[in-house]
């Protein structure tokens, strides 16, 4: 990953980390009396969130370990992986198709793993809900956040560990262990940012589009 797709990385999570600071800013309500009169504005309604229970939290970490839609886009990783000779030491043709889906579906399992291990862990929800809100703008933010955030068992937002640790080491284990020597742990920490950063993007489309 280049420099400034690493940079433009980071200037989405600045943003969207300013936004979650500014939603889980507390407000305070002006209270005016006048002739015993009381006006105080309305409070904020929180669309209503519940936790997801054990068996649903297990199968959805089977669905993005070994879906279908999960698999689709392996196969359409290691496509693009394929056209542009990369890993270039894999070679062409569908031996080397396979060693690319191979690498795509380990790397992913890492990932997933370490994901759900630590939500389990840290008691924590970090799987993709289409938000309750309306308007383009509220939907947008919410679809950005769930990239960067879990959520507590009280809905509270909070950044999120588990997705950012599994991301890295998935990507970080797999340039380490099976990928040519020619490539490091630096190459995973690109890689990751990259899978990150496209992420939000897929976000976005499950939000707007189609969500599996």
């Amino acid at each position: 990953m280049s420099k400034r797709t690493l940079g433009a990385f980071m200037l989405v999570l600045a943003s969207v980390i300013a936004a979650y600071g500014q939603d889980t800013t507390p407000t305070t309500q002006s209270t005016t009396t006048t002739n015993q009169q009381t006006t105080q504005q309305p409070p904020a309604t929180t669309p209503s969130y519940v936790f997801p229970d054990r068996e649903k939290r297990f199968k959805r970490y089977l669905k993005n370990t070994v879906g279908p839609f999960r698999l689709a886009r392996t196969a359409a990783s290691a496509g693009i992986d394929q056209w542009s000779d990369s890993p270039e030491e894999w070679g062409q043709g569908m031996e080397g198709y396979g060693k690319r889906f191979a690498s795509g579906l380990g790397r992913n399992a890492i990932q997933q793993s370490v994901q759900y291990g630590l939500d389990e862990a840290l008691h924590l929800d970090t799987g993709f809900q289409r938000s309750k809100r309306e308007g383009f703008g509220p939907r947008l933010k919410d679809a950005l956040l769930q990239n960067v955030t879990s959520r507590t068992r009280s809905g509270k937002r909070v950044i999120s560990v588990p997705r950012f640790v599994g991301t890295y080491t998935g990507a970080i284990v797999a340039y380490e262990a099976w990928y040519p020597e020619r490539y490091s742990y630096k190459d995973g920490l690109r890689s990751g940012s990259t899978t990150l950063l496209i992420n939000f993007g897929i976000n976005v489309f499950r939000e707007f589009v189609f969500d599996w």
